[in-house]
């Protein structure tokens, strides 16, 4: 059997599929090991083990993630409200005939806890719907809120009026009937809330004396880090289900960096933002992109104070999806090619005992892929600023504590070894991170940061490795190519991924002799894997990495400190450390050649049995 995967193997690498070599003869290896599916991608097969058919999309739409409260809200919203919270067609339907009965005696200046009229929610509504009789029952009622009255450019809490939740879902009925009553966007009309902020400001009514940017806190290009709080999906969020996340990354004048030079700071970590689902559409059909759009709107200050923000995302970490100009996108299902199907077809033929593993991996992959979007708390999202605005607060913070540099720690950094070697001992990735603390706190603090131990490797990882790549989706316990630290192999592995195995966080930590104030010494080897590349004539793939590895040691000292695992930090230079090299497969790797040393926080390990948080969340439906 070992012999039939290990051929398995060597054709999946002709096919230009195979991610690590597998370790069929491996020392230790048990014979009895057989591929598992991931347990995010695993489905159900039929029962003679062909490959079953691929779902064919619902016709209704997923359930809601949110439920917001509506009790205290007028009538007409509560009806709209519950008409986006319906799933079939004939439901939506009644909610909307009662709301169209409510209109001739509603309030139309009303609104609910985040400043949407009527208005709102019917776009709402529309703008991810495709069903024909319920887009022209929403643009009825909207018409009808537009002869009555209702305000159409009111703008909600997030700076969005009723048309920015269609720039994204141009429902040709609701946009062109906005439109022709005179629709505007919030977002494009946020130069005019500036010049309003700065008024009030400086108490000055004459615009040309002011200028456009040197007074503006928060300036189009820069960045800010964000994680989370809530979940977000493309076919469970619904247009108008607001979000909050946190500000992972301190943000400075001259953008984001560990840490600010005195009156720099703008935005410190830990500060709440909120915003709004702007779109959120399921894929109709195996060949269309699920698509999401997030609108982050508002800095969160003390005392409700609320500065506006006006941010487009601009990458998701470590995700499958891409970004174009705000939009999340995402995969569309793939398709075994030709090369690959004849690669197992052959391999069955010539052994049947490789031929139940050739079916096994052969049903994994044929069967329908789970391809919306799925954001769990955690995701860590990068958005730019794209409009200027003024902060009404500046909160003060003290920045990350630092590590006092004693001679002693200095020594301790340039006497550590400076560089991993492949196990052929080419040399590879040079070592960045050291961390003071005992093996249980190095374990508690990137467990409570959400890193998983990588998986050993070996037959069954290889086979996980080489579904997660075929299919596109994550493997968050996805094994590492071994590299040496004076011959020796890492001592601790860990890796932090979202829904992808192409992308992710990853380290090696090696424990050395000499101890630093009675605590144990580690040092470690981060990079980020950002992509997968062909080599060898496209026989066999690795992953390919950032080459300014500074980013990777400053995302995990920050890490570690924004969890509240790390006590302290310190940047300490290493005179004789290259700024210039290359890893032993051939990427080419930029540095200051700094060490960062970080002390963990006593005390916190882990709770015994206490399983690792990990990002696969879903609610059931």
């Amino acid at each position: 059997m070992a012999g039939a995967l290990k051929w398995l193997w060597v054709l999946m690498c002709g096919a230009s599929l195979c991610a690590i070599p597998l370790m069929a003869d491996k020392p230790g290896a048990k014979p009895s090991d057989k591929p598992q599916a991931d347990t995010a991608t695993s489905s159900t097969a039929t029962l003679d083990g062909q490959p079953a058919e691929e779902d064919e999309p619902s016709e209704e739409l997923a359930p809601a993630a949110v439920q917001m409260d509506v009790s205290k809200v007028p009538q007409l919203i509560q009806a709209l409200y519950q008409a986006t919270r319906e799933t079939k067609e004939n439901q939506i339907l009644d909610r909307l005939a009662t709301a169209k009965s409510l209109i001739a005696t509603a309030d139309l200046k009303a609104t609910d806890d985040q400043g949407r009229t009527a208005l709102h929610w019917a776009v709402f509504g529309s703008s991810y719907n495709i069903k024909p009789r319920v887009l022209v029952a929403y643009a009825d009622i909207a018409n009808d809120l537009i002869q009555r009255g209702i305000e159409i450019n009111k703008e909600d809490v997030y700076q969005d009026t009723a048309l920015d939740y269609l720039l994204y879902s141009p429902t040709f009925e609701m946009q062109t009937l906005l439109i022709e009553h005179g629709a505007t966007s919030g977002f494009l009309a946020a130069s005019y809330q500036y010049f309003k902020q700065m008024l009030q400001c400086s108490g000055d009514k004459d615009l040309s004396k002011i200028p456009v940017s040197s007074n503006a806190d928060l300036k189009p290009g820069l960045t800010l880090s964000l994680r989370l709080d809530t979940p977000v999906y493309s076919d469970r969020s619904r247009t108008g289900d607001p979000i909050t996340a946190t500000v992972s990354y301190p943000l400075c004048k001259s953008g984001e960096n560990i840490s600010c030079e005195q009156g720099e700071l703008l935005i410190p970590p830990g500060t709440k933002v909120n915003g709004t689902v702007l779109f959120a559409q399921k894929a109709p059909n195996k060949y269309t992109r699920p698509r999401l759009v997030l609108d982050f709107s508002n800095v969160v200050h003390r005392e409700d104070l609320y500065s506006p923000l006006y941010a487009h995302v601009l990458a998701v970490d470590n995700a499958r999806e891409t970004v174009q100009n705000n939009e999340i996108l995402g995969i569309v299902q793939p398709h075994a090619s030709k090369k690959f199907s004849i690669a197992f077809m052959a391999l069955g033929a010539a052994n049947p005992l490789a031929g139940y593993a050739v079916r096994g991996v052969q049903t994994v992959y044929g069967l329908s892929l789970r391809r919306e979007i799925v954001y769990p708390p955690g995701t860590d999202v990068q958005a730019q600023i794209v409009r200027y605005s003024i902060l009404k607060q500046k909160e003060a913070w003290p920045g990350w504590q630092e590590l006092k540099v004693n001679s002693q720690l200095e020594h301790l950094v340039r006497s550590a070894p400076m560089r991993t070697t492949a196990t052929n001992q080419v040399p590879s990735d040079p070592t960045n991170l050291m961390f003071i603390g005992s093996e249980k706190e190095v374990v508690s603090a990137f467990s409570e940061a959400g890193w998983i131990p990588a998986s050993d490797l070996n037959v069954k990882s290889a086979l996980k490795t080489a579904t997660a790549t075929l299919r596109q989706t994550g493997y968050s316990e996805g094994p590492m190519s071994t590299l040496l630290l004076h011959g020796k192999p890492p001592d601790l592995v860990f890796q932090k991924s979202l829904n992808t195995f192409a992308k992710r966080h990853h380290l090696r930590i090696w424990q050395i002799k000499p101890t630093y104030e009675g605590r144990a010494v580690w040092v470690a080897a981060a990079t980020h894997d950002i992509a997968t590349s062909n080599e060898r004539g496209g026989t066999k793939w690795s992953h390919r990495i950032d080459p300014h590895i500074d980013r990777e040691r400053d995302w995990v000292v920050s890490d570690l400190l924004f969890i509240g695992s790390a006590a302290s930090y310190a940047d300490v230079s290493r005179p004789n450390a290259p700024t210039k090299l290359g890893n032993a497969t051939g990427d080419n790797i930029l540095t200051d050649g700094k060490m960062s040393v970080v002390e963990l926080t006593q005390g916190r390990v882990p709770t015994e049995n206490e399983p690792a948080p990990t990002l696969s969340t879903r609610p059931t439906k």
